[in-house]
């Protein structure tokens, strides 16, 4: 029961803690409008080669009940994704899908624009990491909540 207790309190914390907050949004002095909770812009798509030993790999997203959340990622070249067959039930905005390395997206690279509750049923999206990044490096994906660092369901190419 205690532990039901505890779950149930970091649950709460991940689906109140994740919610769309306007509250930190400035603006500079030439008008930039500045978001800390935001994710960095999505990168462009881009040609690139198809050097890393995980082109042409798939692997199937974490399936999340909680947030209806499940897919295929496919690594397509040495800079973009595919997931196809994209779930999501929109809820818990601040979300966007990073590139890691051994799971680790805390100090990932965002690879998209926040989907910001959007909800998505049988999508494809096709994805592109930073320039000068490529899976030669990343070997992670996940869906993520940038405002508080919560992983909601990833796929790992180890």
């Amino acid at each position: 029961m205690k532990n039901l207790l505890k779950y149930l309190f970091v649950l709460s914390f991940v689906i109140v803690g994740c919610s769309d907050s306007d509250d930190q949004v400035t603006e500079t002095e030439d008008g930039v409008v500045f978001n800390p909770l935001q994710a960095n812009p999505a990168p462009l798509p881009r040609d690139c080669d198809s050097s890393s030993p995980l082109v042409g790999v798939t692997r199937p997203l974490r399936i999340s009940n909680l947030y209806g959340i499940s897919g295929l990622v496919t690594i397509v070249s040495d800079c973009e994704i595919e997931i196809s067959n994209f779930f999501y039930n929109g809820a818990g905005p601040n979300i966007s899908v990073y590139a890691g390395i051994d799971n680790d997206f805390v100090n990932g690279v965002n690879m998209s624009e926040p989907i910001n509750g959007q909800v998505f049923e049988s999508a494809t999206l096709n994805l592109f990491l930073p320039d000068g990044a490529s899976f030669n490096e990343f070997n992670s994906i996940s869906i993520w909540c940038y405002e508080f660092d919560v992983d909601f369901s990833s796929a790992s190419f180890q």
